[in-house]
């Protein structure tokens, strides 16, 4: 999923890349509490009959559940923020508040390349050149929205180059 904001007066444009989320961070956990409240409703009565085997397998169950969807949401917090100023170009790449990496590259050298895997078994790859630095942006795209992001900031580096002649 891509944001763009624009700012006139700075002539900045802002992309966010984010992965697509339809579950959000309570939904997961009303999600796990009911499956978790289900599961244990069933071990008790399993318990009653004296079944008493099922409970060890029912909390594991629960926690591998419980272990699975934090995860995913921790995986979920990624961002990707590509800030387009006239002056330069600023990539960070987030996971949740955490700034894992940040990249300033000059516009006017800037080469956009959309690589696509000759066989289609692989999603393609959108890469940021500049100065022998190679940066890969949106991996967490589909093609068709990484294709979109291409021509998109290709449009703003030109807009931007355009502005500083």
């Amino acid at each position: 999923m891509v944001t763009t904001t624009s700012n006139l007066s700075t002539e900045c444009r802002t992309f966010e890349v984010r992965p697509n989320r339809s579950l959000s961070r309570e939904g997961m956990i009303v999600f796990f509490l009911v499956v978790a409240a289900l599961t244990l409703l069933v071990t008790v009565r399993f318990l009653l009959l004296g079944a008493w085997l099922i409970l060890p397998f029912a909390l594991l169950e629960i926690a591998v559940l419980g272990v699975s969807l934090y995860l995913f949401e921790r995986a979920s917090r990624y961002s990707e923020t590509i800030q387009i100023a006239p002056d330069s170009i600023l990539i960070t790449t987030r996971s949740g508040v955490d700034i894992l990496r940040e990249y300033r590259l000059q516009p006017y050298w800037v080469n956009i390349a959309l690589q696509r895997d000759p066989h289609h078994w692989y999603p393609s790859k959108l890469l940021l050149r500049s100065h022998g630095e190679c940066i890969e942006i949106g991996a967490c795209l589909t093609n068709a929205d990484r294709k979109t992001l291409a021509n998109t900031i290709t449009n703003a580096l030109e807009s931007c180059r355009k502005t500083t002649h």
